[in-house]
């Protein structure tokens, strides 16, 4: 193909001296994938937080120039395994053969006798997002409103979307609900309502609170339970995104 051919059917890369780099280092390591890979994400630019300064904005508005991380949301999956863990309830086994979590009735009521057997073992239930046992007429529903891919296609790439029915599974499900009330429990031995909430926000964001979230919180709790406010904080975009 011509330049121009190239050219009409897209941009040019961004920083074309660097793909070379890379190029001709992965043919030098002798086609070595992990050590590219783990070049790559152990580099400085990909390390990047993805908060942006009015500066960067000014002089990177589109990132082109890898000034910062690219915000990204997690996938259905990983954001399943997030909870799971900040709740204190992932199960961490690996290996074995896929297994059969409990689903919502309106999901289960479209399904036939034994066509969902759930797996006997409580604890499997609870394993990562990987282990679930994927049928290609059934869509498990925090998946599939965070835009899994339909098993019938191929999918080089996943959509990213942002729906209401998003906000609805994540505030209405019996799966966070569970979370919810988990992550009440787990934090309640932390003594006074101030360390509960810097030990809920440790699970969850892996920091502590901000004094603005801490003065958010009270009238959130005053209004009702701890549950309550775990919910709303698993609701966040923090929660959500990576940045």
């Amino acid at each position: 193909k011509t330049v121009e051919d190239f050219g009409a059917q897209g941009e040019w890369p961004s920083h074309p001296e660097l793909l070379d780099w890379l190029a001709v280092d992965f043919i030098e390591s002798g086609w070595d994938v992990k050590r590219m890979i783990k070049q790559m994400v152990m580099s400085h630019t990909y390390r990047q937080s993805s908060r942006v300064t009015p500066l960067l904005l000014e002089r990177d508005p589109e990132n082109l120039q890898l000034s910062r991380m690219s915000r990204r949301r997690l996938e259905g999956e990983a954001i399943r395994d997030s909870f799971l863990a900040a709740a204190g309830l992932l199960n961490r086994k690996a290996g074995g053969p896929s297994v059969r979590p409990p689903l919502p009735r309106e999901v289960t009521s479209t399904l036939l006798k034994n066509q969902w057997k759930v797996s006997e073992d409580p604890a499997d239930h609870n394993r990562r997002s990987i282990y679930i046992f994927v049928r290609r007429n059934l869509r498990y529903p925090i998946f599939d409103v965070f835009d899994r891919p339909d098993t019938n296609a191929s999918c080089p790439r996943r959509n990213e979307s942002t729906t209401p029915t998003q906000s609805l599974t994540l505030l209405n499900s019996a799966f966070t609900l569970k979370i919810a009330t988990t992550l009440a429990d787990r934090v309640a031995s932390a003594g006074s309502t101030r360390s509960q909430i810097e030990l809920l926000y440790l699970h969850l964001f892996g920091r502590p609170p901000t004094a603005r979230e801490l003065q958010i919180a009270a009238p959130l709790l005053d209004a009702g339970s701890f549950s309550d406010l775990c919910l709303a904080l698993l609701n966040t975009n923090e929660a959500l995104y990576v940045d």
